[in-house]
């Protein structure tokens, strides 16, 4: 629809006769409507004043065109363009503009994480040696150091940018930065642990810093994961608070939430059986108590990660059988079999333009299916255990889920008071209880951890579930004077048996629990 459009004509005409009005006001960015919203052709502030106004479009950063509406509810009611009767009749009374929520949140963040920062001081700064892949990546590159010293407020540092080949102008960009950089120019697209560690060798600092270049910091970040690493003993790594930018399309319900406080882990089925994600509760506030403290984790993400180089050295860095992706989980569970301690520092704030930089073509699936083979090849035994021991201990480090159980029965009355009064104990503990009594899909899902089968009519090597799930198969003997005279076998040849009488829930668990440390193959 054209400015002139015969539809509505006396809109054709108020758009017509205040176009350049507006275009001059400074209140429509030709550059941020453009790059914002590519769902239109021709002219944008065309396009705005007929339809983008319509469907909730922003015309720049500096009009919030809802806070208009909000304080001015008769032009809503009427239909009318809100900037258009701003610059036409709204400036001249006096009327009130804001900038757009996106603005005015992000600083709100910024100033309230003021308030949290330990500023910590250090009789010598020690050397940080910042790492920072990048291919074809200038706009992130220049987000990522507008006013980089003044929000650093930390001054020993040096940067080390690992160029994966660019051709938009990201090397002269960088050489004209009066920043302490050094550029690895490279002639391919290296991955990001075999970059991360090329930098390593050429790094002169105490301690690295992995940094995505689709980052943006806020003030004293780099102090604070500084300070949580120097005077926190056995702390090895250090992750940051990653928030999500505002997103003016897709995404936008994520916008200012959460993104990363450290990772922890869940199940599925396919690819097997554990993957990390970022602790990311949308229910939480940024500084809810819980977030704005340093708090041990198994796992941060790699792109904010502050490590001590000499342990990044001992560990041989991040395996470079990975693509561009899990190598920084690899890495974190290095550190703990290690003995080393991963800290997230809540108060080291920056936000992750993560969605703009990620394309999921079929390489991306590709990759992910490799990443995942070699990660489970090298961790599945040992996450499988440690995830059981958390979930049985509830302590909530590996994992947050509680532990399942799964019980299959086919209604036999003989089992009918042991099954209730087993389930009611494992409820007791915090236990999750499922009862199956028809399995003629086989399927029992992801999110079981024991399989515990009162019936010998189905073959459990046919079951849909994960491959790390502890199937047990519960013999009954004659009832006795001390209780249930229990045998549980382990699907597992090393575990043997186990027998058990009175209380089958705590004596099973702590039974097993012993097996899955000693010898238990997953």
């Amino acid at each position: 629809m054209g400015i002139f459009s015969t539809s509505n004509l006396k809109s054709s005409i108020k758009n017509r006769k205040y176009y350049n009005q507006i275009k001059s006001s400074g209140l429509f960015d030709y550059e941020f409507y453009e790059s914002t919203y590519d769902d239109f052709n021709g002219d944008a502030l065309t396009h705005y004043l007929t339809e983008g106004f319509k469907q909730g479009k922003l015309p720049s950063l500096d009009f919030d065109p809802d806070v208009y509406y909000r304080l001015y509810p008769d032009v809503e009611v009427a239909g009318i363009n809100p900037l258009l009767h701003y610059v036409a009749h709204g400036k001249a009374e006096g009327k009130y503009i804001q900038q757009s929520y996106s603005i005015r949140r992000k600083e709100e963040i910024c100033e309230t994480n003021l308030a949290f920062l330990s500023n910590y001081e250090f009789d010598i700064e020690p050397l940080v040696s910042i790492i920072i892949l990048t291919r074809d990546g200038l706009n992130h590159l220049k987000r990522l150091f507008k006013d980089f010293g003044a929000k650093t407020n930390y001054s020993n540092y040096e940067i080390i940018v690992v160029d994966n080949a660019s051709s938009d102008g990201s090397v002269d960009y960088l050489k004209s930065l009066d920043l302490p950089i050094t550029i690895i120019e490279n002639s391919e697209n290296v991955s990001f642990s075999k970059g991360n560690n090329d930098a390593a060798k050429i790094a002169k600092g105490e301690y690295l810093l992995l940094l995505n270049n689709d980052i943006e910091p806020t003030y004293g970040w780099l102090n604070e994961m500084v300070g949580t690493i120097v005077y926190n003993d056995g702390v090895a790594s250090v992750g940051a608070k990653l928030i999500f930018p505002f997103y003016f399309t897709a995404n936008r319900e994520v916008s200012y939430n959460i993104q990363h406080s450290g990772d922890i882990f869940a199940e599925r089925m396919n690819p097997c059986c554990l993957y990390a994600k970022n602790k990311s509760d949308s229910s939480l506030d940024i500084f809810d108590s819980s977030l704005t403290q340093n708090n041990q984790c198994v796992a941060v993400t790699g792109a904010v990660n502050l490590i001590d180089k000499k342990v990044y050295d001992e560990l041989s860095g991040l395996d470079e059988e990975y693509i561009y992706g899990l190598e920084d989980v690899d890495f974190c569970l290095k550190l703990h079999k290690n003995d080393y301690k991963v800290l997230f520092a809540g108060n080291a704030v920056l936000f992750h333009h993560e969605s703009s930089t990620r394309v999921k073509s079929e390489s991306y699936f590709e990759n992910d299916k490799h990443n995942f083979s070699v990660f489970w090849k090298k961790w599945g035994q040992y996450l499988s255990r440690n995830l059981f021991l958390d979930k049985i201990n509830s302590i909530k480090f590996f994992t947050e889920k509680n532990l399942k159980i799964t019980i299959i029965d086919e209604n036999n009355p003989e089992n009918k008071e042991l099954i209730s009064e087993i389930s009611q104990k494992f409820n007791d503990l915090n236990y999750y209880v499922e009862l199956i009594t028809d399995m003629k899909n086989n399927y029992v899902g992801n999110s079981s951890d024991i399989l515990l089968s009162f019936t010998d009519s189905y073959n459990l090597d046919n079951l849909i579930a994960r491959e790390d799930i502890v199937k047990v198969i519960v013999n009954r003997g004659n009832l006795t004077t001390d209780g249930y005279d229990i045998t549980v076998s382990l699907d597992d040849d090393k575990s043997g048996d186990i027998n058990i009488n009175e209380d089958f829930a705590s004596e099973f668990l702590e039974k097993l629990e012993n097996i899955i440390k000693d010898d238990y193959e997953f």
